[in-house]
């Protein structure tokens, strides 16, 4: 795959000219003389649903010595005014400047605003996440990276070339006491050190999604506060539906109850993104494949019929590494949730317990209290130090990101890694599609004499919108 080159100057100069993208040339602030580097980071976030005001904002907020937030931005009026209903008070009033705006672009041309997180569905973070590098904003974004190869490779790229700072929201490997990372994270060292020796098969256990509501109609009107077509960015023009979109609040107040787009294979590739680009991000970074990726995949899936969500429902999915490790993939049914790697010396387990990212969210399950201990097939697995000890990173999951923005560091978890980790869950859901063996080469990101799987490595993109356009007007392509 090719290098992208591109023009920033070609970029801003296109956008205009399209109408969608007015950016002046954007310095951040800090550069500006506006926040010398002993201020706080001003960050903007897109997208104001539960993930946002679940975890993001407050992520910011536990760091206040570093960030507040300026900005805030999404195509439904009412979640954004609940959000910065929410965002004062958890700021105790201590926002002052809190911009709102329904068009992200003007977020992004805003000169203020240092850096985005991204908190959008999944289907809209690779645009998002290309426009914001290119318009000088150091990225947070959720998992996964994207939904096709496509885009993922072009979300590392822009990233590289630009020099922002990255991070993505895989906080499983983020070791600050407030996040569950310490036990993935030592899981992976201890693999890494051939504490099992050879490891021979990981088997990952996955949640399974809630049944589609079936009061709900499948019709409905806009509501006023929506932007329905900026909602539905490069996606197919379809009648709206809470079903479809997010709950509709009311009185004045947002919904933020679990959104049906998680459940459409238009807007999300279902679980094997969701907690897939988590347990799969851990068994690569342990097996140190974040730079490659499996050769082989096949995968079988339920695609329950359904009135409109059709995520897949049970899965079996295995992949071979050219080390000839398998990764087997499944449900609840077969796998507790977690990640479980088997070598020729014994098996190491690590999970998260009861834990759950929201409370509307499956759960992790099991019987164990807030955070699950490591378990092994023998105690002295998983006693003592290691010789070779992966990067430690003492701060919170947002802090490590805050940090790098502060001192212009990479975070430990490099584009290329979220890239590696989302192919990887891109290639499963493929293989589940297909419904027949397919043969991957890492180096080139294509299947091997396989037309139709090739096919599935790019979208259709509904104009004005999609990462195609967005690099047409930096003059970029891959």
């Amino acid at each position: 795959m090719r290098q992208i080159e591109f023009s920033r100057r070609g970029f801003l100069k296109g956008s205009v000219a399209a109408g969608t993208l007015a950016f002046p040339t954007i310095i951040p602030a800090r550069v500006l003389g506006q926040h010398a580097p002993s201020k706080k980071i001003q960050v903007g976030i897109i997208g104001c649903g539960r993930i946002a005001g679940g975890m993001d904002i407050p992520g910011v907020w536990h760091n206040q010595d570093l960030a507040t937030v300026v900005a805030l931005s999404d195509c439904d009026r009412q979640r954004m005014a609940t959000t910065r209903n929410k965002s004062l008070k958890l700021f105790d009033g201590d926002l002052p400047k809190l911009a709102l705006y329904q068009d992200y672009h003007e977020l992004l041309a805003d000169r203020s605003v240092d850096a985005v997180m991204i908190c959008t569905p999944d289907f809209w973070h690779a645009q998002q996440c290309v426009e914001a590098a290119l318009a000088g904003k150091d990225v947070y974004v959720q998992k996964p990276l994207a939904m096709t190869v496509y885009e993922s490779r072009a979300i590392a790229e822009v990233v590289r070339r630009t020099g922002r700072i990255f991070h993505i929201g895989t906080q499983q490997r983020s070791e600050g006491k407030s996040t569950f990372g310490a036990q993935f994270r030592k899981a992976a060292e201890y693999v890494r050190n051939g504490r099992l020796g050879v490891v021979r098969r990981i088997e990952v256990g996955l949640p399974q999604d809630p049944p589609e509501p079936a009061d709900l109609p499948l019709v409905q009107p806009v509501p006023d506060t929506l932007d329905y077509d900026k909602w539905l960015g490069y996606s197919p023009a379809e009648l709206y539906s809470e079903l479809r979109t997010h709950p509709q609040g009311k009185d004045g107040e947002a919904n933020f109850g679990r959104p049906g787009w998680m459940v459409m294979q238009a807007y999300s590739m279902g679980m094997i993104a969701n907690w897939g680009a988590h347990h799969i991000d851990i068994a690569q970074w342990a097996l140190g494949m974040e730079a490659s990726g499996p050769v082989k995949v096949r995968g079988r899936a339920d695609f329950p019929k359904r009135r409109l969500w059709d995520a897949h429902g049970k899965l079996d999915v295995r992949m071979m590494y050219a080390n000839g490790t398998l990764l087997h993939v499944a449900d609840e049914s077969l796998y507790p949730n977690g990640v479980r790697f088997v070598g020729d010396k014994g098996w190491i387990f690590c999970g998260r317990g009861s834990v759950k990212t929201m409370s509307n969210d499956p759960g992790a399950g099991g019987k164990h209290g807030r955070w699950r201990p490591l378990e092994a097939s023998r105690k002295e697995l998983i006693e003592g130090e290691v010789e070779r000890p992966l990067a430690r990173n003492p701060s919170n999951h947002h802090r490590i990101w805050l940090e790098g923005i502060r001192t212009r560091t990479p975070t430990h978890v490099l584009p290329e890694a979220a890239h590696r980790t989302t192919t990887a869950c891109i290639l499963a859901y493929t293989a589940m599609n297909l419904k027949r063996p397919l043969t991957w080469d890492p180096a080139a990101e294509r299947f091997i004499g396989d037309d139709d799987a090739n096919a599935t490595l790019s979208r259709p993109e509904r104009a004005p919108y999609g990462v195609r356009r967005a690099l047409a007007r930096a003059g970029m392509e891959l």
